[in-house]
């Protein structure tokens, strides 16, 4: 009974993950127009957008990255067990910065801040619809929250530079 369980939910899983692959597909050109539109057009030599940091602000960045990835693994693993508490302290958690990336925000474009603000509030909406609403509707916020990360590392790529260089 519990492998029928586990392989329904898979498939469930699957069918969840196609959905949102299909809204991805549709928000991803938009949110790539809207981060090239407000962004600087300098290119890096893949074609994506520069965003010039000094160390410790892309050390910052790639400390937030890694932190939305760990909690987007571990809300999607609680979809997938039911564990509607766990998807809520975890999405609550990345709902808000730490207040340590204003400075990071000053000199970022606007595209930037605005897929960042995106989705830090996908996770305020997980957080809020965590303990009521269906885990289909939740796995959807969750796909939503994934497109804007592919539609950011799409889009924009951080060089570094030396400390006072950072480009306003």
């Amino acid at each position: 009974m519990n492998k029928t369980l586990a392989i329904f939910g898979w498939i469930f899983f699957g069918l969840i993950m196609g959905v949102g692959l299909m809204r991805f597909m549709s928000t991803s050109d938009d949110l790539g127009e809207l981060a090239a539109e407000t962004a600087r057009p300098e290119r890096t030599a893949d074609g994506r957008i520069a965003l010039y940091y000094t160390a410790d602000d892309r050390a910052h960045i790639s400390t937030e990255m890694l932190g939305f990835l760990q909690g987007l693994q571990t809300i999607s693993a609680a979809i997938a067990e039911e564990d509607r508490e766990t998807i809520r302290d975890t999405a609550g958690a990345l709902r808000r910065g730490n207040g340590q990336g204003q400075a990071v925000q000053m000199k970022s474009p606007e595209g930037f801040r605005v897929l960042g603000r995106s989705l830090r509030q996908d996770f305020s909406d997980i957080s809020d619809m965590a303990m009521t609403s269906e885990m289909d509707e939740i796995q959807l916020v969750v796909s939503s929250a994934m497109g804007k990360c592919s539609a950011c590392h799409g889009s924009f790529k951080a060089v570094e530079v030396k400390d006072g260089a950072a480009a306003d």
